[in-house]
């Protein structure tokens, strides 16, 4: 088994447009896609609190992070932190602005008018897998686990 460094992990997702993150509450298992950036190498992402994630969040801060593909695989675990209202963040709204580009993609922007109340999740990782379906090694697995404090 391989080893993985935080660089490669913070890289892939802060050029992943969307990130599915899955969380676990009262009602179960849940997964959702968000939109996510790094600031720093930290993982953030926002939602409001009526959210179904950032509910199991309040109650059970532990979370998967996934990108989008099934055959170049990147999961971290670990636990999600808010960090107060997205919208009061100037460096993470710019890296929202600099990554969502699309005009039309404005709107749902963590400093647009209509989203106030979302609050910004930041992510302590614990241990993070990748691996990738027909690269020069058959599954290329390799792993990340976080300092120990």
């Amino acid at each position: 088994m391989g080893t993985l460094d935080w660089d490669e992990i913070a890289t892939r997702f802060e050029t992943a447009q969307s990130w599915w993150v899955a969380t676990s509450g009262p009602a179960g298992p849940h997964a959702v896609p968000v939109w996510g950036v790094v600031v720093g190498g930290v993982l953030q992402f926002y939602g409001e609190e009526s959210t179904v994630r950032s509910r199991n969040l309040a109650v059970d801060p532990r979370l998967v992070l996934h990108l989008e593909s099934a055959s170049d695989v990147l999961v971290v675990h670990g636990t999600a932190g808010v960090s107060g209202f997205a919208h009061e963040h100037a460096d993470v709204n710019a890296a929202y602005a600099a990554k969502y580009i699309d005009p039309t993609d404005r709107e749902y922007l963590p400093d647009a008018p209509g989203m106030t109340a979302a609050r910004l999740y930041v992510v302590t990782p614990t241990r993070a897998i990748a691996w990738r379906l027909g690269s020069s090694e058959e599954w290329d697995n390799r792993r990340w686990r976080a300092a120990p404090d």
